[in-house]
């Protein structure tokens, strides 16, 4: 039997679904004020469970899916670049009533090899904002490899060192728990101390870190490639802390190599930054807002859900989670537009 939790939402979803389908959100959004809706994605793939216990499933989109969202975009919206709405946080530029803007946050390798091609058919500037170190190394960035630790670690329990803690693992919210416990301890750290926690983490789990046998994150050649093809290349960081949680030096270090690495990969200046959010809240604050302006970049987007309208501070701008189902992602973009909650 159907529960009254399950059947509400059954409601729910095809109210929404009747609504959007009528053509009286799309009114409504052009007779709404001035506003950005920005899209956040992460990855795409051929088949979503295929790096479930790395990137996670529920940041991956299937490229079925991403193509059927980037068409409705492409037909039913107004897909404008980052410089673009830049110019209009300036006031010096309209925009169409309709307007999205696609990013794309971590520098995965589908982002080049699967999502691109897409974008460049229909036309679509999106914006990539790269964490460099990966890229660097070629190596999984250490969310995907601490997923990837607790999702196959044999082990019962994990005794934590740190913490000198037991937490079991037996059961899928147990384990949801001590990864979550692993992920804000990582998150804190930078660099070669993350690192050295990530791989602590590893060795009491007695797991060897994810290899997935090819390239995982972009090569500096297709980040490059993304640039010529129209698109914009931005800043997630050096090592995608949370940035709100680190030191002043680090965080003027994640922000300002980043950016120095990437121009001089790219040969061109870095405008646009992303800041990452792996785990713990705020991801950004006051201090963020601060260290990013100062080393020189114009706009930073965040994870908070929300539009973007002419008013808004360039260096915290909200974007909006991508849902997976098609009906759910007409409805909440229309709704991000018109800047209702959904």
């Amino acid at each position: 039997m159907m529960s009254k939790n399950n059947s509400s939402r059954g409601i729910k979803h095809h109210v929404r679904t009747a609504i959007a389908k009528t053509g009286v959100m799309r009114l409504a959004v052009h007779a709404a004020p001035a506003s950005i809706a920005i899209l956040r994605y992460h990855s795409v793939q051929e088949d979503r469970a295929r790096f479930g216990n790395s990137i996670g499933e529920a940041i991956i989109h299937s490229l079925a899916t991403f193509r059927q969202q980037m068409e409705t975009v492409a037909v039913q919206f107004d897909p404008v670049s980052m410089d673009e709405a830049l110019l209009f946080l300036r006031g010096e530029r309209s925009l169409p009533r309709r307007p999205v803007v696609v990013t794309f946050d971590d520098g995965f390798a589908d982002n080049a090899e699967l999502a691109a091609p897409v974008l460049d058919r229909l036309g679509i500037p999106a914006t990539f904002y790269v964490t460099v170190n990966p890229v660097d190394s070629s190596q999984p960035p250490w969310f995907c490899r601490l997923r990837h630790a607790f999702a196959t670690t044999q082990k019962k329990t994990w005794f934590d060192s740190i913490d000198d803690s037991t937490r079991n693992l037996e059961k899928a919210p147990e384990r949801k728990a001590a990864f979550l416990v692993a992920s804000e301890r990582c998150a804190q750290k930078t660099a070669a101390a993350q690192n050295d926690a990530l791989q602590l983490i590893e060795e009491e789990l007695e797991v060897e870190p994810f290899a997935p046998g090819e390239r995982f994150m972009m090569s500096w050649e297709q980040v490059r490639s993304l640039r010529k093809a129209g698109h914009i290349v931005g800043s997630h960081t050096l090592s995608h802390p949370n940035l709100a949680h680190i030191t002043k030096r680090e965080l003027a270090e994640e922000c300002r190599q980043s950016k120095k690495r990437l121009e001089a990969e790219l040969g061109a200046e870095v405008i646009h930054f992303s800041y990452p959010s792996p785990i713990l809240q705020p991801h950004w604050t006051e201090r963020t807002i601060t260290a990013t302006e100062d080393c020189g970049y114009q706009t930073a987007v965040t994870s908070t859900a929300g539009v973007v309208r002419d008013d808004s501070n360039p260096f915290h701008l909200q974007r909006m989670a991508v849902p997976h189902d098609q009906d759910e992602f007409l409805w909440t973009l229309q709704c991000t537009l018109l800047g209702r909650r959904m």
